[in-house]
């Protein structure tokens, strides 16, 4: 369980189609991500993974997603306006309840920046609170 709860976590910022026009240009990025969570004796450290975002993923939303097709989370209240992005997200987890939690953070013409914190339903063997950081920083064009 412990294994595929930093995947699901990880996969959070999907986002709806974006409402304002995009800032981000399209890229190769790497993509950051920190996670806390509160109760548990040793943290997890931070992971790394590059992708290809596309003008249609920075259209959709899709660009602040680790993965474009995450069926166990839905979003709400999605808000962009200028460089500002927020949402609230509940991720059902198989085998144990759900999470939920907001999600902000700020985009830029290189990248983003996004803050998630969140707790789960019920509490998890004394992990109850979680929050997580992740950043984008694009690296240069895609490969072909």
């Amino acid at each position: 369980m412990r294994i595929l709860l930093p995947a699901a976590l990880l996969a959070l910022p999907s986002l709806p189609a974006a409402a304002a026009a995009p800032v981000m240009q399209p890229g190769l990025y790497e993509i950051t991500a920190q996670m806390v969570m509160k109760g548990m004796p040793m943290q997890m450290p931070a992971s790394s993974f590059r992708r290809c975002i596309t003008p249609q993923d920075i259209a959709d939303g899709s660009a602040y997603a680790r993965g474009r097709d995450n069926k166990d989370c839905t979003i709400s209240h999605f808000k962009q306006s200028g460089n500002s992005i927020s949402y609230d997200f509940s991720c059902v987890m198989q085998g144990h309840g759900s999470m939920v939690g907001r999600a902000s953070g700020s985009s830029h013409a290189s990248g983003y920046d996004m803050q998630t914190n969140g707790h789960f339903v019920p509490a998890m063997e004394g992990m109850g609170e979680f929050s997580q950081k992740m950043s984008a920083k694009r690296l240069g064009d895609c490969g072909k």
